[in-house]
């Protein structure tokens, strides 16, 4: 997961930060959620930067660091299925 720490997201988009999470109380879900969410934010960054590049070698490197964020964003999506799939089974089996 990319997190920039930034407050922008590129040299000309200003980025509103969410607020942190009360992690006593977050759930699994919230959780993957939040990074899901993280992650895609992460590749938008990269893809407005990679417009912006000066040259097609940083462009190129930009693209493919956002296609990486795209990778995480997939995969916490599916983890984020699998978990709901297992609660409804599991919660199909308590009825």
């Amino acid at each position: 997961m990319q997190s920039t720490g930034s407050t922008t997201a590129s040299p000309e988009t200003p980025r509103t930060r969410r607020p942190e999470p009360d992690w006593t109380a977050v759930s699994i879900r919230e959780i993957l959620e939040l990074a899901i969410a993280d992650e895609e934010d992460a590749r938008d960054y990269y893809r407005r930067a990679a417009d912006l590049a000066g040259s097609a070698h940083t462009r190129g490197v930009l693209l493919s660091l956002s296609a990486m964020e795209q990778s995480h964003a997939e995969t916490l999506r599916l983890e984020l299925e699998e978990l709901l799939l297992q609660h409804d089974l599991e919660a199909g089996m308590a009825d």
